[in-house]
C-alpha cells in the first residue's frame, strides 16, 4: 500500500512539473520571451522539422516546405511551415515572431519557393500582414489565441509545377 501511495505521489508530481513548464512554454511564447523563443526555435529546428520534412510539400500533408538562400551563405535551407492558399495568395502565421531565420532570408530574397501539396511555387512580394486579415483567423483562431501570433507572411504564388513534372 505504500509503494502505491509514493508511485501516485510521484505520477502528480511529474504531472505538476509537466503543466508547469507547458505554462512557462506558453506563457513565454506569448510574451517573446528571447529565451523561451530561442528554445522553442532550436527544439523545432532540431527535433521536429527533420520529421516533418519527410512528408512536407506532398499531397494531403500539413506541412508545406519553404526553399529560401541563407542571407550570408547563399545556402538553399528548407523549412516546414503550415501555409493556407486562396487563389494565388500563400499564407503562413508566424509563431515565433517576425525575427525567425527563414522569414529573414525570405524577406531579404524577395520570395521563396514552396513545394506545397504536389506543387512546386514560385511565391514572391513577401509581407507581413496583421493576423487577423488572413484566413487562417478564423480556422486556427484557438492557437493563434494560445500563442498570442499577431502577424503572417502573405506571399504571391507567380508560378506554380507540380512536382511530379520535375
Amino acid at each position: 500500500m505504500a509503494f502505491v501511495r509514493v508511485l501516485s505521489f510521484f505520477l502528480a508530481l511529474l504531472v505538476g512539473v509537466a503543466l508547469l513548464a507547458a505554462a512557462v512554454f506558453v506563457v513565454g511564447v506569448r510574451t517573446r520571451t528571447p529565451r523561451v523563443l530561442r528554445f522553442a526555435r532550436e527544439m523545432q529546428r532540431d527535433v521536429i522539422n527533420p520529421g516533418a520534412l519527410r512528408d512536407a510539400g506532398t499531397p494531403g500533408s500539413p506541412w508545406a516546405v519553404v526553399r529560401a538562400p541563407g542571407g550570408v551563405s547563399g545556402r538553399v535551407y528548407d523549412t516546414p511551415v503550415g501555409v493556407q492558399r486562396v487563389g494565388d495568395e500563400l499564407y503562413i502565421s508566424l509563431p515565433y515572431g517576425e525575427g525567425t531565420q527563414w522569414l529573414r532570408n525570405v524577406r531579404a530574397a524577395g520570395g521563396a519557393t514552396l513545394l506545397h501539396d504536389g506543387h512546386e511555387i514560385e511565391a514572391t512580394a513577401p509581407e507581413l500582414v496583421p493576423i487577423g486579415q488572413t484566413p487562417m483567423a478564423a480556422a486556427d483562431r484557438i492557437a493563434i489565441w494560445v500563442f498570442g501570433v499577431t502577424h503572417a507572411l502573405r506571399l504571391h504564388a507567380a508560378s506554380s509545377v507540380p512536382v511530379a513534372a520535375r
